[in-house]
């Protein structure tokens, strides 16, 4: 081996193993490395020799040399650590794909308006939004995406697939979708569109039941609930639906601040457990839980998940709240997102919520106490009439 082509090899063993520092390191600010460097447990050396095995014959004898990419090898490298974890939610973002969260965080983007996760390792739908492409074509929680435009979907990441999904305005994407109740997959064409999101929506029912829905919990989630809960009162309201039906959840501090609304102070809301030792972690409510005595009923099926399912358990253990519908989805874990250097991000999963009586939500759900199919006879939404006749013997 020559001396520039045996530098090269040991210059990417070099990239690669101080990438691994970062990727075990890092946190939400930069930090200087070179103590936890030193401080990681050192690979086998059948796999070291392995891995310089492997770099040599591809150099060597790869038909396509044009396609040998140092920078795309070492990537590749770095993400097989976060995959070898084998946590669905937990990813290394390149720039671009980092760019995802910043359209979210902004309320608006092109897309077809669902949420995505991963089931029994297939990318799955969570939720459609409501009134969005997605659910307009039919798409329901509990899809599998098997094809992106015809592009397999088997080892692609969530973020990947919001990607492939996303696009310019007024584009198609034909998604190959999977349902339980079918016999064979189906390619669904649809149109992307700019995605916003309402937060909350409300009618009348009657003369006195009060239907508010929760799509999402973002940052304006807790004063659009208040407005409309108070409009609903001032037109004669007394008893209150609030519906969670494909809500795929969003900002943890929005559930907690609502569900104070109804909890009493010092009652407990959520549990936790943080981090590698697994500490509990309580949190209690902070009040003014001057809602507590309403008549409520809560809806949820498969599209419900995480903050949604906090608030919905929060509920229910505390104030004997009934949930209607199906099983939720069973989003329980706790992502922080960390930045690393040169634009690249990683979300990795760092605690799992449990409800106040400490039942783990991660890939268990809600049981509803009372179980109604989502779907619809006619005009009839099954679940919100069960709903309603529930509640009003309240």
């Amino acid at each position: 081996m020559n001396k520039l082509k045996k530098y090269k090899i040991y210059l990417f063993l070099f990239i690669l193993t101080l990438n691994i520092a970062l990727a075990f390191n890092i946190n939400n600010s930069k930090k200087n490395y070179s103590s936890s460097f030193f401080s990681l447990p050192k690979f086998e050396k059948k796999y070291n020799n392995l891995l310089i095995e492997v770099w040599q014959t591809i150099n060597k004898n790869y038909i396509e040399q044009n396609k040998i990419n140092t920078d795309e090898a070492a990537f590749e490298a770095i993400r097989g650590i976060v995959k070898s974890i084998k946590d669905p939610y937990s990813e290394i973002y390149t720039p671009s794909q980092a760019k995802i969260f910043e359209e979210t965080l902004e309320g608006k983007f092109c897309g077809i308006g669902a949420e995505i996760g991963i089931r029994n390792n297939i990318i799955t739908i969570i939720s459609p939004l409501s009134n969005s492409p997605a659910e307009r074509n039919g798409l329901r929680a509990g899809d599998f995406i098997l094809k992106i435009n015809n592009e397999d979907t088997t080892y692609m990441s969530i973020e990947e697939a919001v990607l492939k999904i996303r696009g310019k305005c007024k584009e198609k994407v034909i998604l190959t979708i999977f349902r339980e109740s079918w016999t064979k997959e189906k390619d669904i064409e649809i149109i992307r569109e700019e995605i916003k999101i309402a937060a909350v929506e409300s009618k009348i029912l009657g003369s006195n039941i009060g239907y508010i829905k929760i799509n999402n919990f973002n940052q304006e989630t807790k004063n659009e609930f208040l407005y409309n809960w108070d409009n609903l009162k001032l037109k004669g309201a007394n008893k209150f639906i609030i519906d969670l039906r494909n809500n795929p959840g969003g900002l943890l501090q929005t559930a907690i601040e609502i569900s104070e609304l109804f909890i009493p102070k010092d009652k407990i809301i959520l549990k936790e457990l943080w981090g590698k030792e697994k500490k509990e972690k309580l949190e209690f409510s902070r009040g003014p839980g001057n809602l507590s005595n309403e008549k409520i009923i809560i809806l949820v099926n498969k599209g419900s998940a995480s903050a949604s399912e906090i608030f919905a358990a929060a509920l229910r253990d505390n104030l004997g709240v009934k949930l209607v519908g199906e099983k939720t989805f069973g989003k329980g874990s706790v992502q922080q997102i960390f930045d690393l250097s040169e634009g690249y991000k990683l979300k990795l999963t760092i605690a799992y919520w449990l409800t106040p009586s400490g039942v783990k939500l991660e890939n268990n759900g809600l049981n509803p106490d009372i179980k109604v199919e989502d779907k619809k006879e006619g005009d009839l939404d099954l679940i919100l009439e069960k709903a309603k006749e529930i509640i009003s013997q309240y």
